[in-house]
């Protein structure tokens, strides 16, 4: 029925499928970042980009249907008080609205729970970014606060979401 969607480690040719797909409008303002000049791509620019993903505590490429199509970590991990922040992001627009987010969401989230020992994962999100709130909800996420006009996207002030779940809210499995 559904797509096959994995996690796997990061690999040397994760950078040439990242050059691969050219920053799109959509997507890099999702991320909050700018798209009036996105950047060309540029394979030591995703060279930089897979050492840097390779730094976190748990980061991985999302695989569907044996393709790399995006990544999922956990970052800003705090084994005191055990949690982290979840980050994800899909290489193209094609990847968008399949539910890959929804499910590479879900095994993260099985790992923090399981394998990490987290009691709480929480993430940022831009309040505009109605399709990713909609899958980190149907994730267990809860909305727990908005940090207001904490973002500064072409000219104009935008708040960030903070959502966040608790290891006895989470349902394994996708």
């Amino acid at each position: 029925m559904g797509s096959i969607i994995k996690l796997r480690d990061p690999i040397d040719a994760d950078a040439q499928v990242h050059f691969s797909y050219p920053p799109v409008a959509e997507i890099v303002r999702m991320y909050g970042g700018e798209t009036t000049s996105l950047p060309k791509p540029d394979l030591d620019r995703s060279k930089r980009w897979l050492e840097w993903l390779r730094g976190h505590p748990f980061a991985k490429i999302i695989i569907c249907d044996g393709g790399p199509v995006g990544q999922v970590r956990l970052h800003s991990l705090d084994r005191e008080d055990k949690r982290a922040r979840l980050a994800i992001g899909l290489f193209a627009e094609e990847h968008l609205g399949r539910g890959i987010g929804r499910k590479a969401v879900r095994l993260a989230l099985d790992h923090a729970f399981g394998d990490m020992g987290l009691h709480r994962v929480d993430l940022r999100v831009l309040s505009f970014n109605k399709r990713a709130i909609r899958c980190y909800a149907s994730c267990g996420f809860v909305h727990e606060g908005t940090e207001r006009e904490a973002a500064w996207i072409s000219g104009t002030w935008y708040d960030d979401w903070i959502m966040g779940i608790l290891t006895h809210e989470h349902t394994t499995g996708t």
